[in-house]
This record gives C-alpha cells, structure tokens and sequence, in this order.
C-alpha cells in the first residue's frame, strides 16, 4: 500500500504482512517524516490521533480492507 491508502500524504510504498506489520512500518515512515520536518505528514498524524475513537475504528476497518484488496499479499 502507499501511504496515501493508509491516511497520510506522499506515495512512498509501504511493506508489511502481516496488517499489524504495515502499521508499524507506516507509523515508523510518517514518525521519519515528521523528524525532517514534512507538516503535511505532522497534519495527517495529528488528524488521525485527534479522531474520536469511532473515527479512529472506522479508518482502521477502512485501512485494513485496503491491505486485504491489495494486489501484493
């Protein structure tokens, strides 16, 4: 998946299975982002920790429904 799919701003593609795995490597390349000073990935995370939690478990059905339609697993 790219990051895009999974929230965030930038086309990077990001490896990972299994789903949990992909969380982690998405969150390590928004958290490196972040670093170097990238705000549209600061504004993507900030927008995802801000959610309500309905808000958070709607995107993560949403995120792994992505990952499960994805062409590469």
């Amino acid at each position: 998946l790219t990051c895009k799919d999974v929230g965030s701003p930038c086309d990077m593609e990001i490896m990972g299975n299994p789903f949990e795995e992909l969380g982690k490597n998405c969150h390590n390349h928004v958290m490196e982002k972040i670093n170097e000073g990238d705000e549209s990935h600061k504004t993507a995370a900030d927008r995802m920790k801000n959610a309500s939690p309905e808000e958070q478990k709607s995107m993560m059905v949403e995120f792994k429904k992505r990952y499960d339609e994805s062409p590469t697993l």
